[in-house]
């Protein structure tokens, strides 16, 4: 006869807590795959606004600023809206990446070139505002003494630290009692605040929005800017572009790599587009250990024209979004003495209290190395 409790159930009561397993379950998502790939950093952060230097070389293309007939030898260019004088010197070969013609420089003060039409016996032809021109190299006369400055100028970039604080109260009873599974309440509460501390810093390194404020304005909240926010020049609106293919993804990664960037390493995608992306793979294949056969739907790696991408789902991306990012120009950087620990606080009443505390920023160098997408799946 079924009388609903356990043969060695001495009473209902009584026994409820030895029919109880010791382990806890937690379903909450805490993972955090992009801190993980990204790893520690070498140095801490000394100030609330943290800095780096980025700089590059001088530009394989340059843009027409005006427009100019076939017979005009002179021109106004630019390259990412400032003047190309320090860029280039007298005797540089350029050609266009639209009629093919080429020139040669013979002067340049400010934003104005002046150029030999038709080089080596090209076609010469009408250039018009917008139209690129591409560097093939610089050209020197025999014995030609130094005129050119070609150093380039550096650019101060800089993210705000952003503070985590998970508060932490236990009263005396919850301390006193026994829980189940848990051998101490104030441990348990700790490592539960700890695990939400570091899920929502990387939520904030990847959708962190700068709110503006200025240092030493206690009334307001500092934050920090996080990847989706800094990547700014490679941006792809797939609604408009179409299905995410391996072509499109290839595309995306161009435009990256066209900057010079020859370091990406890692995709990272929402739930939505690792579903795609894992459709380019259906392939069965046989499994050791006597099953039958296996059926894999899933791309781990994405290698292509431009190297070989690390596919990382992160369940914390915007819907229908990806990142082509370089895990090497990317960090997670604490303020020096702040990274994520519990710090007691005065006990008031009948409560034990303290927080898990740290401060952070994300520091990414030369955004136009990298890339973004979103969209229609």
């Amino acid at each position: 006869m079924f009388t609903g409790r356990a043969t060695n159930d001495p009473g209902v009561f009584q026994g409820m807590a030895e029919d109880v397993s010791d382990m806890i379950g937690m379903i909450s998502p805490s993972e955090t795959p992009l801190l993980d790939v990204i790893g520690d950093p070498v140095q801490p952060a000394t100030n609330v606004y943290y800095e780096w230097l980025e700089e590059e070389l001088n530009p394989n293309t340059i843009v027409a600023s005006s427009t100019a007939v076939n017979t005009d030898t002179a021109a106004a260019f630019h390259y990412k809206g400032a003047p190309v004088n320090r860029s280039l010197q007298v005797g540089a070969i350029l050609k266009s990446n639209v009629t093919g013609e080429v020139i040669q420089l013979t002067g340049l003060v400010g934003n104005t070139l002046t150029f030999d039409r038709g080089f080596g016996g090209t076609t010469k032809a009408a250039i018009t505002a917008g139209d690129t021109f591409f560097v093939i190299s610089d050209a020197a006369l025999e014995g030609a003494d130094v005129s050119t400055d070609l150093s380039r100028p550096r650019t101060r970039k800089g993210n705000y630290t952003q503070i985590f604080k998970k508060d932490v109260i236990v009263s005396g009873t919850q301390e006193a009692v026994t829980h189940i599974g848990i051998p101490d309440e104030m441990d348990h509460q700790k490592a539960m605040r700890a695990r939400e501390a570091v899920r929502d810093l990387e939520k904030a390194v990847i959708n962190g929005i700068l709110s503006g404020n200025t240092i030493g304005t206690a009334s307001l909240f500092r934050t920090m800017r996080g990847i989706w926010s800094f990547i700014q020049t490679n941006v792809t609106n797939l609604t408009t572009v179409g299905t995410l293919t391996p072509i499109v993804m290839n595309n995306i990664i161009a435009a990256p790599w066209g900057n010079g960037a020859v370091d990406l390493d890692l995709v990272v995608v929402d739930p939505g587009y690792k579903t795609i992306i894992d459709g380019w793979n259906e392939t069965r294949h046989e499994i050791i250990q006597n099953t039958p056969s296996g059926y894999v739907r899933r791309v781990t790696f994405f290698e292509g024209t431009y190297g070989r991408h690390q596919i990382l789902m992160d369940r914390w991306m915007p819907a229908n979004s990806m990142m082509v990012v370089s895990s090497n120009r990317i960090a997670v950087v604490p303020l020096q003495g702040r990274s994520f620990n519990y710090v007691p606080t005065a006990k008031t009443g009948d409560s034990d209290k303290g927080m898990i505390i740290g401060e952070y920023t994300l520091e990414l160098k030369n955004e136009e190395g990298m890339a973004k997408a979103y969209g229609a799946v």
